[in-house]
């Protein structure tokens, strides 16, 4: 029961902010990593997020995010490594190859694909953010009084993955219950085994479809003027978010624009500046208020009210 209320609660948690104003955080910490090239910038926008998905109760969901993007990750890095020849400082010289010459691995093209790889992470993990935190109803509402075709695609879209995965949990287990063993040495009867459940996801699937087909002609979809229903409210804690993600992007423009958040690694590294590194500081801080709020949120309950 108590893990019953937790587990309600950080729903609640996550759901109580307006979905322009995780909108706009996300789509602020996706501009700002492709606008940065300097690494601390990308690191101190990497933890913002993250201490906010840690605060939000989807570790586990964010780690298998963070699988994906380090396989990415390690691919960037070799290919880089491999067919960048820039950079002064040879780390290896390897064997000639034919059209391609001998391989020389540099300090600056590693750190290159390292720096590319954590913008990769940045945005995963933003992206794992919208998928958790951002409901695709929330969505439908924010978008539903003009844009409806728009809002119903887009929460479609959001709702797909999330909604085969648990059904295909849901089958698995049942499966399980049933005396099938999906651990299988052999990887051909694995396969064998699986194949039973994905048939079934794809009529679930398939029925899903259709209910969702009749519900929007039973309710006239498409059919006149449409109306809709604002039920979230703008509170102090979306207020609050709004100024500091608009403070830290302002900041983080005029520092790119002052050339205090740019970063060279060819054909030498840049060495890195104290004042950079205070900079970075304070945009993460900045973009870490959401984390705040949440565990202030948690913390004090006569908050909930009015955050």
């Amino acid at each position: 029961m108590n893990s019953y209320n937790k587990k309600e609660e950080q729903e609640q948690m996550r759901q109580r902010l307006h979905p322009a104003t995780a909108l706009l955080y996300l789509v602020a910490v996706v501009f700002l990593s492709l606008l940065f090239a300097h690494p601390f910038f990308l690191l101190a926008l990497f933890v913002a997020v993250g201490t906010i998905i840690l605060s939000c109760g989807l570790v586990h969901e964010w780690v298998n995010y963070l699988k994906v993007g380090c396989g990415f990750l390690l691919v960037i890095m070799m290919v880089n490594v491999l067919f960048v020849r820039a950079g002064s400082t040879v780390l290896f010289w390897g064997p000639a190859f034919p059209g391609l010459g001998r391989m020389r691995i540099t300090l600056e093209a590693l750190c290159y694909g390292a720096g590319m790889g954590l913008r990769l992470l940045v945005i995963i993990s933003a992206f794992c953010l919208l998928m958790y935190v951002v409901h695709p109803d929330g969505l439908i509402q924010l978008l539903g009084g003009r844009s409806y075709k728009t809002a119903l695609a887009l929460g479609l879209s959001l709702r797909l993955f999330p909604l085969m995965r648990a059904d295909f949990l849901r089958i698995t287990e049942v499966q399980q219950c049933r005396g099938v063993n999906y651990r299988g040495k052999k990887p051909g009867e694995r396969i064998r085994k699986i194949v039973p459940a994905i048939n079934v996801l794809l009529l679930s699937s398939l029925e899903r479809a259709f209910q969702l087909a009749e519900s929007l002609q039973v309710r006239g979809y498409g059919l006149g003027r449409r109306s809709h229903y604002l039920g979230k409210k703008w509170r102090l804690g979306d207020k609050l978010i709004t100024v500091c993600v608009g403070a830290g992007s302002l900041l983080s423009l005029w520092l790119v624009w002052s050339g205090q958040a740019v970063y060279s690694y060819y054909p030498r590294l840049q060495s890195i500046k104290i004042k950079e590194v205070y900079s970075a500081v304070c945009i993460g801080l900045l973009f870490i208020v959401p984390a705040c709020l949440n565990w202030g949120w948690k913390k004090w309950p006569s908050l909930r009210s009015r955050i």
